[in-house]
């Protein structure tokens, strides 16, 4: 008896440890990021220098990277990266630097941050979303002098959103942990989630990549898709008039968040009114003039810096995936040139993916892909078969006079070049 009870309890003794052990392996891994939002300049190949808000990885490495290399301080503004394993959780630690002087006194800006795709963040939960009234919209009298002429009431109209995601204040005592459980595979637009008319020409986006990258023989981009090196390309563009505007605003005694832009005598929008540029300008006449791609407008003087090679960065043999993000508000075409796709080695490259989703049935080789703002796609090509191939990058948009040689990139896959920015 004795025997059998010193056997049953050793049995559920066993029970136990493995269950334990079983919680263990359970536990979800995960990713843990910094991100530092504040004021940065954009030098432009011309030598203006653009007014910029941007993101500032903690700790540069693996998980969180500047697009272009070249900015080596949170003070030179550049878009970020942000690299997820394939099923581990994102968190990201934000801390609200948007401070402005003016006048005597401070003007400060809440943010927040929007994977767009993906749940998280605060992004779909409404306890954390934030609205403002909305503006008053007065009964409106006929413009013409004519019989029976009638009048327009406006219906009420409900609060507008200021942040899609919980909101980060200025100067709060910690950063905010903000959460994405287990985000699926893929490659994302980041952007500010807070007023996006306004905070996404200033600068406040990046990419995130959920991959299970690249070992010593291939990663893995999306169930049963592997690649052996691949390369980040966020396509965007910068209006220097708004984003001056912007900082005219912010900079402004007595600026707020929630006043109506208005160009009436008094309103905030005339030049002739005491209170002018206290309020944000309108976004209606964005009119971009630097195209650039990684944060960086193509100089025909000095090209070495649009250069952005694959990672890994040698012995690149196989597939390589192209991921390009439109963070800007206009339409993108890139194209590029001399790529060659799947074993018959076809002109173009291979559809892969639409904004985290993988395209059924057989990959559809094309030339280029029309990306509407925030649109995300992953394409495949074949790695070049010359180490130090340079193919170019050219966004056919074709509008008019706008293909201009600042907006060709080209990428290669050099030693000598480093960083996950190209391919």
């Amino acid at each position: 008896m004795r025997f059998n009870h010193l056997k049953a309890t050793l049995k559920t003794a066993a029970l136990a440890v493995s269950v334990l052990l079983l919680g263990a392996s359970l536990a979800v891994a995960q990713v843990n990021v910094s991100l530092t939002v504040g004021p940065a300049t954009a030098t432009m190949p011309d030598g203006s220098a653009v007014p910029m808000w941007g993101y500032s990885c903690g700790t540069i490495g693996p998980a969180c990277a500047p697009l272009n290399p070249a900015a080596t301080t949170p003070a030179v503004w550049s878009p970020v990266v942000i690299t997820v394993p394939t099923g581990q959780a994102l968190t990201i630690n934000l801390t609200n630097n948007l401070s402005f002087t003016a006048g005597t006194g401070t003007n400060t800006v809440p943010t927040s941050l929007v994977i767009v795709g993906q749940l998280g963040g605060g992004l779909g939960d409404v306890t954390q979303r934030t609205t403002t009234p909305s503006p008053d919209h007065a009964v409106q009298t006929s413009t013409w002098p004519i019989t029976g002429a009638g009048q327009n009431t406006p219906p009420p109209q409900s609060d507008r959103v200021q942040s899609f995601s919980t909101e980060v204040l200025y100067g709060a005592a910690t950063a905010t942990a903000l959460t994405w459980t287990a985000p699926r595979p893929g490659t994302y637009l980041l952007e500010s989630g807070t007023h996006p008319s306004i905070q996404g020409p200033m600068g406040l986006y990046g990419m995130v990549v959920v991959t299970a990258a690249p070992s010593s023989t291939a990663g893995t981009a999306y169930p049963g898709v592997s690649y052996n090196a691949d390369v980040d390309l966020l396509l965007s563009e910068i209006d220097p008039v708004q984003n001056n505007s912007v900082q005219a605003a912010v900079t402004t005694a007595g600026f707020t968040e929630t006043a109506v832009w208005s160009g009436q005598p008094g309103g905030c929008g005339n030049p002739s009114s005491t209170n002018y540029h206290t309020c944000y300008p309108p976004a209606v006449n964005y009119t971009p003039l630097y195209y650039m791609i990684n944060g960086v407008a193509f100089n025909k003087t000095s090209a070495l810096p649009s250069l952005f090679s694959a990672m890994p960065a040698t012995g690149v043999t196989g597939n390589v995936l192209v991921r390009f993000v439109n963070a800007g508000l206009r339409m993108h075409v890139p194209s590029i040139v001399g790529s060659q796709t799947g074993t018959a080695a076809a002109p173009g490259f291979s559809l892969i993916a639409e904004d985290g989703n993988p395209l059924p049935g057989v990959a559809r080789v094309q030339s280029e892909v029309f990306m509407a703002a925030g649109k995300t796609y992953d394409v495949m090509m074949n790695a070049p078969a010359t180490v130090g191939t340079a193919l170019p990058v050219f966004d056919r948009q074709l509008r008019g006079q706008q293909l201009q040689e600042h907006r060709v990139h080209v990428f290669d896959r050099r030693a000598r070049r480093s960083g996950r920015c190209g391919g």
